[in-house]
Formats: C-alpha cells, structure tokens, sequence
C-alpha cells in the first residue's frame, strides 16, 4: 500500500484519510507532520520511539506494560481503579507516600535503620529522614536530649501534618548513668508523656535501652508525645 500511496513529510489532511482508508499504513521512513486525527481501530505497533509532546492527558482503558521502566519527573501517576502490579525489580520511591485508604503488603515489609558507629549523646540530632529507628552501637556515657527533625535543613513540622503520628525508636548501647529523659522537636522543647508515670531516671547495666517515642502532630509546630524506656539488661 505504501507504493500506491507514497507518504512524504508535511504530508497533508487529504493525504492521511486516504492511506487511513486502506487497509494498511506504512510509515516507515516517512514522517507526519500537522495537526491530524488518525483512529485505528485494529493494533497499532511501533518499533522505535513514541514520543508525547504538550500532553495534558494519555488514556489508556487496557494494560500499559513497559520492558524498561517508566519514568515521571514530576506530577505522579494516578491510579483510579486496578492497583500497580509490580511482577520484578520491584517499586522505588524518593520522597514520601500517601496512602488514602489504607496499605496492604503480602510479604515481607522491612524498614530501614540508622546505624551509627557512636554514642547518641554525640549524635543527638535524629534525622527521620534516614529512617525511623536509629542504633547506636558504642556504649553511652552520659544522659542526652535527642532531636527530633526531618533532616538538617528542613523541619519535620513542614514534613507532617495535622492528625499524623509517627514513632522514633533509639537504641543504645546501655550504661546505667546514659539516658533520654526529654526530646525536643526542630529544636523546640516538648512535654513528654511517659509510660509508666514518670521520665526514666537511670540506664540498663548492660545489653541495649530503647526509647520509644510516639509523636502526634495536633496543630502547627504542636506536638503530643508519648514517650517510653525499656531495658534489656
């Protein structure tokens, strides 16, 4: 059809409805360039690379599968209906998630740790970004004020918002004379609610003391937070 029909570049309106009326469209080496409809009611199969330019919206009522990836700069992808299927390598997100109406895993869910060769009371600035339990694996000397943060340039009041929790777990090597009685948020003192009644007063002797702290944001840079020590020793 492409020799009864040749197409060339700039090929015009006229032109296209004519080849569209045959029975196959033969584009190769050739180019379309215009503002043209072209309706394929059968498969259309392109070997090389599509491209979208100025695309408000793409849609697609069956299954999108892509051999190497998909990438999206910024704007997200919005799932309506059916879930994301990811059969190998699987889903790396940067940034954070929402999750709207709930989140289900069917295998493992691992969570990330800080491990920092050190003592808190030398590392007291705790970063959520790096995960929400941090380790300390060299045995603590003194008591230490942990602070709480996003990361070093970004507070996690701006990371949160009103009605969130989150929980921060620190570990530490034990020493009976080394514990975290108080937190502050961004560097701002808080009000802890301690299990138990009353703040701790003394460390382990021996293996690790974890404090857990749950943080509830209740209004702009307010936060309820509801602390506990454990010992292992």
């Amino acid at each position: 059809m492409a020799d009864r029909f040749p197409l060339i570049a700039n090929s015009s309106s006229n032109q296209i409805q004519e080849l569209a009326n045959t029975d196959n469209l033969d584009l190769t080496g050739n180019n379309i360039v215009g503002v043209v409809d072209i309706t394929a009611s059968g498969n259309v199969s392109i070997g090389g690379t599509l491209t979208y330019e100025d695309v408000t919206n793409v849609s697609v009522t069956g299954i999108i599968t892509a051999k190497n990836g998909i990438s999206v700069t910024a704007g997200g992808i919005d799932v309506i209906a059916g879930g994301v299927n990811v059969d190998g390598g699987g889903l790396v997100v940067t940034g954070v998630s929402t999750f709207n109406s709930g989140l289900n895993t069917q295998d493992i869910l691992a969570e990330e740790v800080k491990i920092t060769a050190g003592k808190l009371s030398d590392n007291t600035n705790i970063n959520v970004e790096d995960g929400m339990v941090h380790l300390f694996t060299t045995a603590e000397s003194t008591t230490s004020t942990p602070n709480i943060r996003y990361n070093g340039s970004t507070a996690l009041n701006a990371r949160t918002i009103i009605g969130q929790s989150i929980v921060v777990t620190l570990i530490t090597t034990a020493n009976a004379s080394a514990y975290s009685a108080n937190i502050t948020i961004d560097g701002s003192a808080v009000t802890e609610n301690w299990i138990g009644g009353s703040a701790p007063d003394a460390g382990g002797s021996s293996g690790v003391d974890i404090h857990s702290f749950t943080i509830i944001k209740t209004a702009d840079a307010t936060f309820t937070v509801i602390g506990n020590h454990s010992k292992t020793s």
